[in-house]
């Protein structure tokens, strides 16, 4: 499958209003840079992540780094297994306030 939720994409659409679901395969560096440079568009995006114990711990130094991105992303290829379901369940524990998609 292709990767194609880039912050180039992001940039570009948030031009427009319109959302994009940033891949999961960016650093942590690489967020605080894009978030510098593109403050405006983190409105307008989700922290994607992986359903693993270290995908979690990432995803909360992204969204520790950034409070302004309120959306999270679940990218997984078996949404319907028991271990997605409790993954969900500790991301909404975690992330209260978030829309998890």
């Amino acid at each position: 499958m292709d990767t194609v939720g880039t912050f180039e994409m992001a940039r570009v659409l948030s031009k427009f209003s319109l959302f994009t679901a940033v891949h999961k395969h960016y650093t942590l560096e690489q967020w605080k840079e894009f978030a510098v440079n593109n403050p405006d568009c983190l409105q307008n995006i989700a922290a994607s992540a992986g359903i693993g114990p270290k995908d979690l711990e990432k995803l909360a130094a992204i969204l520790e780094l950034l409070p302004d991105i309120r959306y999270i992303c679940l990218d997984v290829a078996n949404g319907y297994s028991e271990h997605f379901v409790e993954f969900v369940k500790d991301v909404r524990k975690r992330f209260p306030d978030h829309t998890i998609m």
